[in-house]
């Protein structure tokens, strides 16, 4: 669904170079994850995906060139931010969702099939009580809940996600996790997120960025078969285990594997 073709950016005003010549192919109705370390280029890449961002390159939705669609794909395509860019913290839950709403909206006016989706995606997220909160009144959790919840209403047909498992504790991002997958069969996501553990968790396929360049692309046994290019990345050590049933990724302690090497 989504193809990038020589996608490099940089930003004028500090004249740093984000992203170099950037090609891959993003498979669809799959959890598709940016991992990197900050300032890696994982934002960089999904505001271009989402034309947000002047870029150089080409990107593609549906085989159609992304710049030529822009009204399309703001119906199909949402894009989440982080919590550092969610403004406006005196209005409610509610006043958001049906703002978020408006791009798949029939008329200028919201109508009962707007608030029924609303009702439907707080009923999903566990929103429903909060409502009528203001936003500066929830916990960063709750938070990051409405985030995800804005982006879902209208109903898009690619999710990108900017660290949705940035401010959750240990139980949410776990909840989070089993719910990307779940929905990844009719909505393709891509994500960003620095936590190896949490992409092992929740991705089918991988993009590994280090200062702006891809250095690996591949799906969850490809990655977790060699660790070496995120030993690279991350300058620490990883190991796999098995959880439920799922391979997931594990740093190392440095100083107990070092020991390990020695005394080995």
């Amino acid at each position: 669904m989504i193809s990038i073709k020589s996608l490099s950016v940089r930003y004028k005003r500090s004249g740093v170079v984000a992203l170099r010549d950037v090609s891959i192919d993003i498979p669809s109705n799959k959890v598709t994850c940016i991992l990197g370390p900050n300032a890696s280029g994982k934002t960089t890449l999904l505001k271009a995906i989402a034309q947000l961002i002047s870029y150089d390159g080409v990107v593609e939705v549906n085989g159609r060139d992304a710049r030529g669609i822009i009204s399309e794909l703001r119906r199909m395509l949402s894009y989440s931010s982080t919590l550092e860019e969610l403004d406006l913290l005196g209005i409610t839950v509610l006043d958001v969702l049906v703002y978020s709403r408006y791009p798949a909206s029939r008329g200028f006016f919201t109508s009962e099939e707007d608030l029924r989706r609303v009702s439907e995606v707080c009923e999903m997220l566990g929103l429903s009580d909060l409502a009528n909160r203001r936003l500066g009144e929830l916990s960063a959790g709750e938070l990051q809940r409405v985030v995800l919840a804005a982006a879902l209403v209208k109903d898009p047909k690619v999710l990108l996600l900017d660290e949705p498992d940035g401010h959750l504790d240990v139980y949410s991002k776990t909840w989070l996790s089993s719910f990307l997958r779940e929905i990844s069969s009719r909505v393709t996501i891509v994500l960003s997120t620095h936590d190896p553990l949490f992409a092992s968790m929740t991705c089918d396929y991988y993009v590994v960025l280090s200062r702006g360049r891809v250095v690996f692309t591949g799906f969850h046994d490809e990655l977790l078969r060699d660790t070496s290019v995120l030993e690279r990345v991350y300058n620490v050590s990883f190991t796999s285990i098995s959880i439920g049933g799922l391979r997931v990724l594990i740093p190392l302690n440095q100083s107990a594997y070092r020991g390990k090497l020695v005394r080995q």
